[in-house]
């Protein structure tokens, strides 16, 4: 349209058929969500999600088959665009919405299942917000900076674009990290099938041996979500006291304990010619660190070296 092919007059009186894509995008990207979730999508997401396009198709269609008055069709057509606007976010805080319900439900560590990371669709959602934002603003402040052309939209659009790309970037990846778990627990798994998982009751004068010998037959450093409360829970003894026996037994606290554990399951994995064609964060997510900071983190404190290198030094050796 700026560079001459089709006019702005055709444009704004609607004699160019325009298909109302920010109808679709979020629709399409919450029912990705759903399935990325493995949340079952009923007919009702469908149904709701895409009748604003419909109406916004028809009414398109029906202003680009009678003529009109200029002025009107630029009313109409700005009042589109708002329900545009509120349609969007109303999307995305439904992402939201289910995004908390999915992690909810899945608090607990299962071994039964690898639970899948929402924190990138986290980010994107407050990008598509900041993008919401932007698309106001060139609605009421970038027209009266740039008078001829769509040039004040042009923002928007290269968000959008970024975003675009961004989701399938990211949705590749975090899909092959998810695979890559799936078969390094299941390899975890086998290697753990035959051993018994039987507790050791309170011996208050072993009580140290006892606790360390449940966290080691059970593999609980393997819990992302291990903490205090449930070795408590376990032995109905209070977080101090477990603190204090880990302070008096051990010359590390209870946190440096457990990632010195799975730093260890790491270079085990690492050294195992079985695991070699999975990725070194997978690896370190599946051995029970919740995030990559942590687990490079840890693995320098207790190995002096990086994952990368360590790997680099068992091959060669």
């Amino acid at each position: 349209m700026d560079i001459g092919v089709i006019s702005r007059y055709k444009y704004e009186t609607n004699q160019v058929l325009y298909i109302p894509f920010e109808f679709l995008m979020l629709p399409f990207f919450y029912l990705f969500v759903k399935s990325y979730l493995n949340e079952k999508i009923n007919a009702n997401d469908k149904r709701y999600l895409f009748i604003p396009f419909a109406f916004c198709l028809l009414y398109l269609l029906t202003t680009n088959s009678i003529n009109n008055e200029l002025s009107i069709i630029k009313f109409l057509n700005l009042i589109i665009e708002y329900i545009s606007i509120v349609f969007s976010v109303l999307v995305i805080f439904l992402v939201f919405r289910v995004i908390k319900i999915y992690e909810s439900n899945h608090l607990e560590y299962s071994s039964s299942y690898v639970t899948i990371k929402t924190k990138w669709l986290k980010r994107f959602l407050y990008t598509g917000l900041m993008l919401c934002m932007l698309w106001f603003l060139s609605l009421n402040l970038f027209g009266h900076l740039f008078k001829k052309g769509f040039y004040k939209i042009y923002p928007l659009w290269i968000g959008m674009s970024i975003l675009i790309y961004w989701i399938g970037y990211s949705a590749i990846l975090q899909k092959h990290l998810y695979k890559e778990r799936k078969e390094i627990r299941t390899l975890i798994k086998e290697k753990i099938k035959s051993k018994s998982q039987t507790t050791t009751k309170k011996n208050n004068s072993k009580l140290y041996t006892e606790i360390t010998n449940w966290i080691l037959e059970n593999e609980l450093y393997l819990n992302p979500n291990l903490n205090l409360d449930i070795i408590t829970k376990e032995f109905k003894i209070s977080n101090s006291y477990l603190s204090q026996i880990f302070n008096t037994h051990s010359a590390l606290n209870f946190n440096d304990y457990i990632n010195q554990l799975r730093v260890k399951e790491v270079e085990q994995m690492l050294k195992n010619k079985d695991y070699e064609m999975y990725t070194i964060l997978a690896i370190g997510l599946e051995s029970g660190f919740n995030s990559k900071s942590s687990f490079y983190a840890a693995f320098k404190k207790f190995t002096k070296q990086t994952p990368a290198q360590y790997k680099k030094l068992v091959q060669n050796s």
